[in-house]
Parts: C-alpha cells; structure tokens; sequence
C-alpha cells in the first residue's frame, strides 16, 4: 500500500496581510494505491500549490499597495507601478495553472465509476476552482488599478520630482471636450467619482492605492472560507482512497 500526502495550503488571515501560521488544508495521507488515487493527490497538490503562491502573493499586493511611493520621486511611481503589475501577472498565472488542475480533477471525477467517489471528486474541484476564481477576481481589479495608473502617467507630461503632490498632473484637460471626471466609481479602490486618467493628484493615487489594500483586506475572510470547505471536502475525496 503507498501513501498519499496532500501539502497543506496556509492562507491569509482576515485581520493581517500576511499568511496565517494556522493551515486550512491540513495535511492528508490515505494508504490505498490506486490510478485515481494518485492521479487526485497529483492534481490537487498542484492546484493547493496555485492557490498558496497566491495568497502570498495576494499578501505582498496589500503591503504594496499601502506605500506612498506613488506620489514620491519618477523612480519610486514607476518601480512600484512595475511592482503591482508583476504581482498582477503572477497571481494571473497561478490562476491559471490552478484552474488547468481543477480541470484534470473534474475529468477524473467523470472517469469514477464509484457514485460517492465521482460526487466527492466533483466537490473538491468546485471548492478549489472558487477559491481560485476569487484570488482570480482580486487580481482583475488589482489589474485595473495598474492600468489606471499606467494611463495616468502616458497622459501626464508632468516629470518633475519636486511637483507638488496636490496639484492634478494635467490641469489643461480641463478645457479638452469631453475630458471630465468619470460619473460613478471605479470598482474596488475607491468609493468616490474618480478623475480622468492624467487628471488626479498624486495624493488621489495614494488614496485610492491605500484604499484598495483594505479592500482586498476585507475580502480575505471570505478566501479564507472557501479555502477552509476546500480542506474539508478534500479530506472527504481523500477518506475514499
């Protein structure tokens, strides 16, 4: 008989950007050797392996974003800009790869021939793939922020590190038709209109930096959940090997 062991993902907490010292996916070890056995603990290893790079990642994003580099010298905007959007490419690709392993997890859940073993396949693939999506889900509007910031400094011409952080990097928009602040707000970091692109302070980009590391802050509790029903439907899949 061989022994399976599933590594254990340590997620973030709902009250620290950093990760837990606590496991949700606790470490899981079955005694029977079979192809959908090992196939499982393949395939959900490196899904739980995606799914951990992430909430690391998704960590180092929330410290990231509560620097105020954004508003200090060109060198500081841009390597912190780069920064965000290294993070952004990465929980991208994890996510990707996590969901390429939820995936197998699904097609070996149709091969099953056992009823209970199928449904307990099915299971783990959803709970994982929606902790996936959900770490997929912080990246897009991490994305959109970057972008946001990108645009800001194409249409600003503004380069000097001793400009005043207050004043809006190009006022003459103003007087362009059609250039107004976008009515409504864009999603995650901030809760007010949001000015055009170019247009804003270099304080508005700290702001709204700053306020979407809460945001995603406040949505750990609920990454953190549909980690912890991964855990336990794992340990139900893996009870049937």
């Amino acid at each position: 008989m061989l022994a399976i062991v599933l590594a254990a993902v340590t997620a973030t907490t709902a009250t620290a950007p950093s990760p837990s010292p606590t496991p949700l996916l606790q470490t899981i070890v079955t005694v029977k050797s079979s192809p959908i056995c090992g196939a499982f603990a393949a395939h959900t290893n490196a899904a739980i392996g995606s799914a951990l790079a992430n909430d690391q990642s998704l960590g180092t994003t929330i410290l990231t974003l509560r620097s105020p580099d954004l508003a200090g010298t060109s060198l500081d905007r841009s390597s912190e800009i780069h920064h965000l959007n290294a993070l952004a490419d990465a929980i991208y690709k994890q996510y990707r790869a996590g969901e390429r392993e939820v995936n197998e997890l699904r097609d070996l859940a149709n091969k099953a021939t056992d009823p209970d073993e199928k449904a307990a396949l099915r299971a783990v693939a959803d709970a994982l793939g929606g902790a996936l999506y959900r770490q997929h889900l912080m990246q897009r509007d991490l994305d959109g922020l970057v972008n946001y910031l990108y645009a800001s400094d194409m249409m600003s011409s503004d380069d000097d590190p001793t400009a005043d952080p207050d004043v809006p990097r190009r006022q003459f928009l103003e007087d362009v038709p059609g250039a107004h602040p976008i009515n409504g707000s864009l999603p995650v970091w901030t809760p007010q209109d949001t000015p055009l692109a170019g247009t804003e302070t270099l304080t508005d980009d700290v702001t709204m930096a700053r306020a979407a590391s809460q945001d995603f802050l406040t949505r750990l509790p609920a990454l953190r959940l549909d980690e912890q029903t991964a855990g336990t439907r794992i340990e139900t899949a893996a009870d049937k090997c």
